[in-house]
């Protein structure tokens, strides 16, 4: 008899019904511009300071060259493994499988850390507006189920959930700055928010707010996980890359630049200490309607992180499974839905174990905060990965002489870029836990390296990484 998943009555082709205004929408939504808002500036305040913007405004730059780059590799290779695709194709299967690794840390711990996140939102928002007291734990298992139950009928339909969200969540945000910055802000508008000399420890304190910054940026690579669901992905997806990171990046650019302005450039400590800085807004120069929207938008906007964190991580476990890296069973697609049912369990098991065991531990509130730092610490590498291996194929392609701009000094430049607040997370020796956070990737990364040399054992299991690139062309046209 077949089952649901049965690799008999179902090829493990996905279907390409999405657009590519889908694309950005979920690339945008990933991003989650309410949530990092909301919650990634008090931590960057707490570095950088007044001089926040600028954290945000490098990462931008970084983001939308990183954007170009993999969009130009998503045209070589569009699959649903993305990165572990392109560090394959560039560099090699043992840095592609490494890839694969630490892109798992990086996405798999965004969900846990947005589900802990809604929960006590929503718990807090219950009790204060409503008198309603449910523990943060039961509205997180909810929000977890919920995720799980659209991302098994299918990207397309949780695609629809995702634009609604998304669409709220960026009116009411941008509605608010206006409103902060017609009244004039707490004292004035001051503009000299993007001078380093705001920054109370100098540059250091921007390259650390910058791990805020390039995580309120993760997700505008989540295009290229759809790419084998896309309709002509080699054009699409790149136009996804490159408009999403555009639109979130200013969206970004203008809310810290309204949040520093709202608090005052001397209260940077009170901004840095807020659980909610942007509901603090509300309350001052709104009423109790634009309260109630902006704490309904940061909720929306987790919920739609979540659901895109859930469709990515899941389609890259699919082709690991399906190119025979991780157990086959991973790689086999639902016959009802056509969607990678078992590696959407698989990602949201974990995610689950996670959302429970450092919610009871450290609190919901600082699962995010420390799992966000943790998992932009490991993603860093994964696109450095990627701009390395995409001159390296290139390079193979004789095609860096004809385009050194596209192809050689482009990757570089964000390479290096990267590599601000991936040294600064070192040095100076930031304050416990987060002078820890970068060994436990060390420690997870070098674990990958030994699970891969055990792989290599089989050489034709390791053959296989980077062959199966849905109906994408071998050949480059630079």
């Amino acid at each position: 008899m077949s089952t649901p998943n049965s690799s008999v009555s179902t090829p493990n082709v996905l279907k390409r019904n999405l657009s590519v205004w889908d694309a950005v929408v979920m690339s945008a939504a990933f991003m989650g511009p309410a949530v990092s808002m909301y919650f990634n500036t008090g931590y960057a305040a707490g570095f950088a300071g007044a001089a926040m913007p600028i954290s945000f405004a490098i990462s931008l730059v970084i983001a939308i060259i990183l954007a170009k780059t993999i969009g130009e590799f998503s045209k070589v290779a569009p699959s649903a493994g993305a990165f572990y695709v392109f560090a394959s194709k560039g560099i090699g299967p043992r840095s592609g499988f490494l890839s694969g690794w630490l892109m798992f840390i990086g996405y798999s711990l965004l969900e846990p850390a947005e589900e802990a996140l809604f929960g006590t939102t929503a718990s807090s928002l219950l009790k204060s507006g409503l008198g309603i007291d449910i523990p943060w734990y039961v509205i997180s298992l909810l929000a977890w189920a919920f995720v799980l139950m659209l991302s098994c009928i299918g990207a397309k339909q949780s695609m629809k959930m995702t634009m609604i969200l998304f669409a709220g969540e960026v009116g009411v945000l941008l509605v608010l700055c206006c409103i902060v910055l017609a009244k004039g802000g707490h004292d004035g508008i001051h503009f000299e928010v993007f001078s380093p000399a705001m920054s109370p420890s100098g540059f250091s304190g921007i390259a650390l707010g910058m791990i805020y910054g390039m995580l309120s940026f993760v997700g505008f690579e989540s295009a290229t996980t759809l790419a084998e669901e896309v309709k002509n992905p080699k054009r699409n997806v790149y136009y996804a890359l490159i408009g999403s990171t555009l639109l979130v990046g200013c969206i970004y650019i203008f809310a810290t630049f309204t949040v520093v302005n709202g608090f005052g450039l001397k209260n940077m400590d009170k901004l840095a200490s807020d659980a909610s800085p942007f509901v603090t807004m509300a309350t001052q120069f709104g009423n109790t309607t634009l309260v109630t929207l902006i704490a309904l938008a940061g909720l929306s906007s987790i919920l739609a992180v979540t659901i895109g964190v859930n469709n990515a991580i899941a389609r890259v476990i699919y082709v690991m499974g399906r190119e025979k890296v991780l157990p086959s069973a991973l790689g086999k697609l639902n016959a009802r839905f056509h969607t990678p049912t078992n590696a959407i369990m698989f990602q949201s098991a974990v995610a689950l174990v996670l959302l429970l065991l450092m919610g009871f531990a450290v609190g919901p509130s600082n699962t995010y905060g420390y799992l966000g730092a943790i998992l932009t610490l490991g993603i860093i590498p994964v696109y450095m990965m990627a701009s390395v291996g995409y001159v390296l194929y290139q390079k193979s392609q004789s095609n860096v002489r004809k385009h050194p701009f596209k192809n050689l000094i482009l990757p570089i430049i964000s390479s290096l870029l990267l590599l601000i607040p991936l040294s600064a997370s070192f040095y100076p020796v930031p304050e416990f836990p987060y002078n820890i956070l970068p060994f436990i990737v060390i420690v997870y990364a070098i674990i990958g390296i030994i699970v891969a040399k055990r792989l290599e054992r089989d050489p034709e299991r390791f053959k296989r990484v980077g062959e199966i690139l849905g109906d994408a062309g071998s050949e480059v046209n630079a």
